[in-house]
């Protein structure tokens, strides 16, 4: 146990490191560069899965973008650790709100690193939704960070997922 202390403070230093050259070079986010296209095809997959799920505001279709032991980190409420209780936790909102509606769900990812059979994004977007057929429209802009796990059969599926309001929206 006392020798995978030392190993995360030098992966944690490790990745800090490199976020912070990576902020210090001003480089500009390259979404893809070094990603293979069949793996690229297959995560532009996923983000469209993950679109039409949203709009069709389908629980299962939502969970099964997850990994069996995802974590879904979301503002203001406890983790949700595992596919089937991220699952509950879809058919609970539905249960919650019948009559509300995704209007639009737009993510635009800014960056894109894959590294063995692991691929970590971070993005924008923004959404609309009506609570009711007659309800005003409420729109809201938020930020997210991701990380992905390619599957045996190359597909991609979220693993972790954190998101949180983003300043002014």
């Amino acid at each position: 146990m006392s020798r995978s202390i030392p190993r995360l403070t030098i992966l944690v230093l490790t990745t800090a490191a490199a976020f912070g050259i990576w902020i210090t070079t001003g480089r500009a986010p390259t979404l893809g560069a070094t990603v293979q296209d069949a793996d690229r095809q297959a995560i532009q997959k996923l983000h469209q899965q993950d679109i039409d799920a949203t709009l069709a505001h389908d629980p299962q279709a939502l969970a099964d973008l997850f990994t069996e032991d995802a974590v879904l980190l979301e503002p203001g409420a406890p983790p949700v650790i595992g596919k089937p209780a991220i699952l509950a936790e879809n058919k609970k909102d539905s249960l919650e709100h019948p009559n509300s509606k995704v209007v639009s769900y737009k993510p635009e990812i800014k960056d894109l690193q894959v590294v063995d059979g692991w691929a970590f994004e971070w993005d924008t977007f923004e959404g609309s939704y009506k609570e009711s057929e007659n309800a005003e429209v409420k729109s809201f802009r938020a930020k997210a960070l991701r990380i992905l796990r390619k599957q045996p059969d190359g597909s991609w599926k979220f693993a972790r997922v954190m998101w949180n309001l983003a300043e002014g929206g």
